[in-house]
């Protein structure tokens, strides 16, 4: 998502408003502010609040999604470190831009995404797919919210995982985990 771009436009907008208002009066009438002419100063990847808020509310939830599932039941500082890698990819160039796009990355290609609970054949659809425990779920969309808010921010939590690109549970040794340093073990993850 561009940062900046919405106040660009808003910027130019204001320029063509402020102008039209210096204008004599014949040239204000021949002013016609056209979708085609807003097209010109408008950034391609403008959206309006409505559609901001739209596009914030599914990131969280493809976040909390990921919280959720990878680490309900892992401390709450390994719940943050989850939250942090994928924030920390969607700043990556190796990885999609968009929350959504990182947490269901290959989601279609069975045991080859990039979290196990997208492609493990279960529905996480329909907001409360595979959600039995009520509370770690309304804990997950806190985390979301508050780390995706941060991020939009600029900001980021506490939690000390701003290098973590990846992590993986105790019970299994992946053979990509020698290729990277280890920054961290918490619960039953070990982040990297």
């Amino acid at each position: 998502m561009a940062r900046g771009t919405h106040a660009i436009g808003s910027i130019f907008i204001g320029a063509i408003f402020s102008l039209a208002s210096i204008l004599p009066a014949q040239a204000q009438d021949e002013l016609v502010l056209t979708a085609d002419l807003l097209s010109d100063y408008v950034a391609d990847d403008f959206m309006t609040t409505e559609q901001r808020k739209e596009l914030a509310a599914g990131e969280v939830h493809c976040l909390a999604q990921a919280v959720y599932h990878e680490a309900r039941g892992e401390p709450e500082s390994g719940q943050w470190a989850v939250a942090s890698v994928i924030l920390n990819r969607v700043e990556s160039r190796a990885y999609p831009d968009t929350v959504c796009d990182v947490v269901f990355q290959n989601a279609h290609l069975a045991n080859r995404c990039q979290f196990s609970f997208a492609c493990d054949g279960r529905s996480d659809e329909g907001g409360r797919g595979n959600i039995i425990d009520r509370e770690s779920w309304v804990k997950s969309n806190v985390i979301a919210q508050v780390a995706y808010r941060q991020f939009l921010d600029g900001q980021r939590h506490e939690d000390g995982l701003t290098t973590a690109m990846h992590f993986h549970t105790t019970s299994v040794s992946p053979s990509w985990a020698s290729a990277y340093a280890e920054v961290a073990a918490i619960g039953n993850h070990i982040f990297y």
